[in-house]
């Protein structure tokens, strides 16, 4: 896995379009008593099919008000698409008569295969076998099929809102059942689909083949996924570096983020890392937003279809209540958002519009219980603030109306403010305080008018925002930073498989990683003479490849300061990792210099299953464990992003200046770390795991003083 990847298809997007693009269809095993029967031949009227649309029932029975036929061969012609609703023990036959009449797309609604043990996993890999002889696709099995809003195809065989809201979200599903209630969620939102797409068992077509085909779908402005697992990660990322480039945002919501992680790892760096943060890390590493709920995953998916890029996050926010500003404004804090007070010329012209000299300017803005008496003013002080340079965007608390009457209360300032709303030179956000419902007539009303989403409440609306604008920054960067250079490739040297810290660290040093000068002892004169050389004070540490965590053993003695503490401090090493680890293999003690104190980092990168080497970056030494504060990202990944991963930490004020103390060079750091990130992508596939805990941090001096290396085993 690398941090940036080639372009990677595993199929063909013009052919997954074709299967979603029929304009004749046959429902195969059509049934009027059946309700999946029903749902689909429902859902394809409803959703304005024109096409061919015939019927096969075994018996020849009379299906949904029209004659069906009692075989694929007596089919008058070759129908585009196939809705195959029977059960399993037909599927061979039903796909065999299918590949003689010519039938080349199907959607296969059966469970019972890949997911129900091996005997269904070995029927599904019998039909996708056959499958790719006949050049067939399917979609599924074990999914209820698809909706193509601007090709009128509803191939969806549950109850669902029909027709669908037209719009620019595409959506690809691992669940089926999850996209009943999405899509009409979506809907009484207001929040438009392009396409949304079932994939079930994932047998010919997964969600990121889908994911991949909507970053080419030009009715498609935003993609929206749910996912349970992500099995190709390659193909992942490389779908959102195709998606960023295309300036169409991702938004993601992961299901299971209590995966535990099938890599074990021996050093401090495994508490860090598992499946969910490595995702996470890709997400944030590729420009993906990832969320949290569906309710989310629609709230955020609406403002950016409506919004694109939103640059900064300076935002200004009007309402007509006191208690919305406390409210929006704790929101906005939790979000990350910026709440800026106003320009001093925005106050006065808001007085000069014509607010009560009572009125106190404040962002968020109250404009008072005057609106009752002026109900212009809520629009004069929208473009007050929509004329301060103070605001990159302006939330307004408005919404669609719900009905007819709501719509006439507002016509005195309705066209000004669907100007303010359409044409204003920077983003101008419509906003509800509680989560509303968009009616049928707000949806139209919306419509008539061409106005953007409306947000359905401030507690969705604002965290949305934050991940618009992060999303927008995000895009920058990634269009900017350098492309990280090859790393010289390295070969294992010799032997390495029994390195203590004392070869580990003579490794990283040569590679251009400074790291404190050590010398192994193995006897207390030895280990002297060795503290003699260097000069008091000293360390003592167990030189052993079998012990990762030196300090649960007593193999660690600090700030010793002459001869006598350096040979008791020898002997009681050995004595204690004698008792506390009796099979580890021990070369001896390891002497180095004491070094001042100064914060303490670590720097881990340890090989995924899945997605190969990942840097994690933290603070360290003993604490690692305990303050879980780290930053992951994929390799390889440049200075820049290491600094971000840096800045990200929680305990970043200490790396500047905190109380007094000596700031560290950003860059500097960044660039040693990337230095031991480039030593691990130059061992390639020999490597399972290297560590340098702790990295110490003095002002501008840095310097290495424990490494741990593993080897990938055969």
């Amino acid at each position: 896995m690398t941090g940036e990847v080639a372009t990677l298809k595993t199929l063909d997007t013009a052919r997954l379009r074709e299967l979603l693009e029929p304009r004749s269809i046959v429902i195969i095993g059509a049934n009027t008593k059946s309700s999946w029967s029903q749902f689909t031949h429902s859902n394809l009227l409803a959703g304005g099919f024109q096409g061919e649309l015939h019927m096969v029932n075994r018996r020849g029975e009379e299906c949904h008000g029209q004659p069906s036929f009692t075989s694929i061969s007596e089919l008058p012609t070759v129908p585009e698409l196939a809705i195959v609703l029977t059960g399993t023990n037909s599927l061979e036959t039903i796909l065999e008569e299918a590949r003689l009449k010519g039938i080349r797309n199907l959607i296969v609604l059966a469970a019972g295969l890949g997911e129900a043990g091996p005997e269904g996993q070995a029927l599904q890999s019998r039909l996708v076998e056959r499958a790719r002889e006949a050049d067939q696709l399917i979609l599924g099995p074990n999914n209820l099929g698809f909706v193509n809003s601007h090709a009128k195809v509803a191939a969806f065989s549950h109850m669902t809102q029909m027709p669908m809201l037209p719009g620019g979200v595409g959506v690809a599903s691992q669940s089926g059942a999850l996209a009943i209630y999405l899509l009409p969620h979506m809907a009484s939102r207001g929040v438009g689909c392009s396409m949304a797409v079932t994939v079930g068992n994932e047998a010919m077509i997964t969600a990121i083949d889908v994911m991949d085909m909507l970053v080419d779908d030009p009715g498609t402005r935003v993609i929206a996924a749910y996912l349970e697992q992500i099995s190709n990660p390659e193909h992942f990322l490389s779908v959102a570096k195709r998606a960023r480039l295309a300036g169409k945002p991702i938004v993601v919501f992961k299901a299971g983020r209590g995966e535990v992680s099938a890599r074990v790892a021996a050093a401090h760096t495994g508490s860090l890392v598992g499946d969910d943060k490595i995702i996470d890390a890709a997400c944030k590493q590729f420009g993906v937003v990832r969320v949290d709920n569906i309710e989310d995953l629609v709230a955020t998916a609406g403002i950016m279809e409506s919004h694109g890029r939103i640059f900064g996050n300076r935002m200004g926010v009007v309402t007509g209540s006191g208690a919305m500003c406390a409210l929006i404004a704790e929101k906005a804090e939790a979000s990350g958002l910026e709440m800026p007070a106003p320009a001093q010329g925005t106050v006065q012209a808001l007085h000069d519009a014509g607010l009560p000299s009572f009125s106190t300017v404040n962002n968020p803005m109250d404009t008072t219980g005057y609106i009752s008496v002026d109900p212009t003013i809520i629009t004069k002080a929208n473009q007050c603030f929509i004329d301060d340079d103070n605001f990159d965007f302006i939330v307004i608390n408005s919404g669609w109306p719900m009905s007819k009457p709501m719509a006439d209360m507002g016509r005195r300032n309705q066209d000004e403010l669907h100007r303010q709303l359409t044409s204003s030179p920077k983003p101008v956000i419509g906003m509800s305080f509680l989560p509303t419902e968009v009616t049928e007539f707000g949806r139209n009303f919306a419509s008539e008018h061409g106005l953007p989403h409306a947000s359905d409440s401030f507690d969705r609306g604002i965290p949305a925002l934050a991940r618009s604008t992060w999303w927008s920054k995000r895009v920058d960067e990634l269009t900017t930073d350098p492309v990280v250079a090859p790393a010289e490739v390295i070969e294992k040297p010799a032997g390495a498989e029994g390195w203590s810290e004392i070869e580990a660290g003579a490794f990283l040093r040569k590679h251009g990683v400074p790291y404190i000068p050590a010398a192994i002892a193995t006897s207390a004169e030895a280990a002297v003479a060795a503290a003699g050389d260097m000069g008091y004070p000293v360390v003592l540490k167990v030189a052993s490849e079998d012990i990762a965590h030196k300090t649960e053993v007593g193999g660690v003695r600090l700030m010793l300061r002459d001869a006598e503490a350096v040979a008791d401090a020898y002997a009681f090493i050995m004595t204690s990792v004698a008792d506390l680890a009796p099979d580890a293999h021990i070369q001896g003690v390891a002497v180095s210099p004491m070094r001042p104190a100064g914060n303490e980092l670590l720097v881990g990168i340890v090989r995924d299953p899945q997605w190969g080497l990942v840097l994690a970056v933290g603070f360290g030494g003993v604490m690692v464990e305990i303050l879980q504060d780290s930053a992951l990202r994929l390799l390889p990944v440049g200075p820049d992003e290491i600094r971000r991963m840096l800045e990200s930490l929680k305990g970043i004020d200490l790396l500047k200046g905190f109380r007094g103390n000596a700031a560290t060079d950003m860059n500097k750091l960044a660039e040693i770390i990337f230095r031991v990130s480039q030593v691990a992508v130059g061992l390639g596939e020999q490597l399972d795991e290297l560590e340098i805990n702790p990295l110490r941090v003095a002002g501008d001096e840095i310097e290495a003083l424990d490494a741990l290396i593993r080897w990938k085993q055969p």
